[in-house]
């Protein structure tokens, strides 16, 4: 009977850790149209349809509970999301988008359709799961393409000007910035998570490290943000398609390979969250990494 416990015990210690492992799907830069490979960037748009059902089919092969895609769906055109929303849709766990400039890459008149389109209910919002808390921000807040409204752009164009005369080389069109009330809005949900005791993963589609020309345009103030607060582990994002990894002040920022990238093969990642580590499991030109904290 003693050992009948003891081997209880142990089962329920091990039910207990398995039932608290998530493992994500990330996908970065589908980018996807009908157009020609792109031999200046190296982008073969057309294969964004097939990687993405490659993509899609491992996922639901590994039973990931969230899959999430990094921003730039589509390379342009609206008629380009008709093509592979629904091998999205295909997913069978909870799946959510990330904006990205290229999702705005449409008629100013659909526009304001962009959120919807993406099953978006908020540009920026959580996801909490177990002891796990997801914060998904929305890099094309200040941009210079979010909006065909006049005002709109005209602030964000002199904002971005501002940056740019500060010596930021990444304040560019095609990048934008996180606005003041996002930023606010972070700061008490990362407070929230560190009361909490919860571990916290920021996804975005623009990296703010290491220093780069496809950076938010106020990536600096970001990581500062992020930095005050003991819950944040990682920020994850796409945009910059070689990708890129560096650690600083205890939080790893990882940017995941775009899935356009190359006309020979494919990008994804799974990753596994555990208690003091996160496992990246590389597909294709994505390499496998161990992220501890």
């Amino acid at each position: 009977m003693k050992y009948f416990l003891t081997f209880s015990l142990i089962f329920i210690g091990l039910s207990y850790v398995i039932s608290q492992e998530l493992k994500i799907g990330l996908i970065a830069d589908c980018q996807y149209c009908n157009c020609n490979y792109n031999a200046e960037w190296n982008n073969d748009y057309r294969k964004g349809f097939p990687r993405l059902k490659i993509a899609v089919d491992s996922f639901n092969a590994a039973q990931v509970n969230y899959a999430f895609h990094l921003g730039d769906f589509i390379d342009r055109d609206f008629k380009s999301y008709q093509k592979v929303s629904p091998v999205f849709e295909q997913l069978k766990m909870p799946h959510h988008h990330v904006l990205g400039n290229h999702d705005y890459n449409v008629d100013d008149s659909l526009k304001s359709r962009i959120l919807t389109t993406l099953n978006l209910e908020a540009p920026y919002y959580t996801l909490t799961k177990n002891e796990w808390v997801f914060l998904v921000l929305d890099g094309t807040d200040i941009s210079t393409y979010k909006s065909s409204d006049s005002n709109y752009l005209k602030q964000s164009e002199k904002i971005r000007l501002e940056y740019l005369s500060q010596g930021r080389t990444q304040a560019m069109p095609w990048n934008g910035a996180i606005g003041n009330t996002q930023m606010i809005w972070l700061d008490a949900q990362l407070k929230l998570a560190d009361e909490n005791h919860l571990k916290a993963v920021i996804l975005c589609h623009f990296p703010v490290y290491p220093k780069n020309d496809a950076n938010l345009w106020n990536d600096i103030e970001i990581m500062d943000l992020l930095k005050k607060h003991e819950s944040v582990k990682a920020y994850i994002n796409g945009h910059h398609h070689p990708g890129n990894y560096a650690m600083h002040n205890g939080i790893h920022y990882l940017t995941l390979q775009g899935m356009v990238l190359t006309n020979s093969e494919n990008a994804f990642a799974i990753i596994t969250l555990l208690e003091n580590k996160i496992i990246v499991k590389g597909f294709g030109r994505e390499p496998n990494r161990v992220l501890e904290f």
